[in-house]
């Protein structure tokens, strides 16, 4: 598969502070030289430094571990949105909320530790949530990659919410600092299928009756092609988040190392 860019109106805004992120959680999963940091990665999942790299060198023990944090990690948003972070959330999400980096960079360290590992079911609330949060930033480019992947994830029937509410923040963000005209498309596929337009706008979305099942959404230009005519593969979507990590890396790299 020939690597694509993420959408090129859209400023790469932020770029940069994804750095800590890559390197403490994404970095096994984008070519580069550096080593897994494997207490970075510790604090991330909220395991013990010691014995974490025993831990996570298990698939089965990793995934377990993922998917627990991300659990915990959703149900800490909801409780910050409804201000009920209380004793009855749980010890988790209580101690993810006291996290320095959460929501938003835990929440991307989150992302690429799911794709690491195959935690598939839960990434793409996962990812929506990490979008809204980036857009709130101002931090449209990084927005839009991570809402794009929602809709490259979601499974009609079982994520329709979370992909048509991913098509609506794209809408709003190709409004904003991006293409008119991609805009329009987005709008216009959202009122065919019955989602309402300002579903980005809502942190615990909810879809009509009438709203049709997710259907791979309007194709985006500078997106991963569509390979069966309703979403992407789960190999293509990952490949999609590899190509956005390593485009943040090369920047990185750049900006670190300047020309002599």
């Amino acid at each position: 598969m020939t690597p694509t860019p993420s959408p090129e109106p859209l400023p790469p805004e932020g770029a940069r502070r994804m750095t800590e992120v890559i390197r403490a959680a994404l970095v096994g999963a984008v070519p580069t030289p550096w080593q897994m940091p494997w207490p970075r990665l510790a604090d991330r999942l909220g395991l013990d430094p010691v014995g974490a790299e025993a831990i996570l060198g298990d698939p089965e023990t990793a995934r377990e571990a993922v998917t627990r944090r991300v659990r915990d990690y959703l149900e800490a948003c909801r409780a910050l949105d409804t201000g009920q972070m209380t004793a009855a959330a749980g010890e988790g999400p209580q101690e993810i909320a006291r996290h320095p980096d959460f929501p938003t960079r835990l929440g991307m360290a989150l992302v690429g530790a799911a794709t690491l590992w195959g935690v598939l079911e839960p990434l793409p609330g996962l990812a929506l949530r990490v979008a809204q949060d980036l857009a709130e930033d101002g931090e449209d480019g990084l927005a839009a990659g991570y809402a794009q992947l929602v809709r490259d994830l979601a499974v009609p029937g079982r994520h329709d919410a979370e992909a048509w509410t991913a098509q609506s923040l794209l809408m709003r963000l190709h409004q904003r600092s991006g293409s008119p005209a991609q805009a329009d498309a987005l709008a216009r596929d959202l009122v065919a299928h019955g989602a309402p337009l300002d579903l980005d706008q809502r942190r615990d979305p909810s879809l009509p009756d009438d709203t049709l099942a997710w259907t791979g959404g309007a194709l985006v230009e500078g997106m991963p092609p569509r390979t069966d005519g309703r979403a992407l593969s789960v190999e293509d979507a990952q490949e999609h988040l590899r190509v956005l990590l390593s485009d943040t890396l090369r920047e990185i790299q750049a900006d670190e190392d300047p020309p002599r």
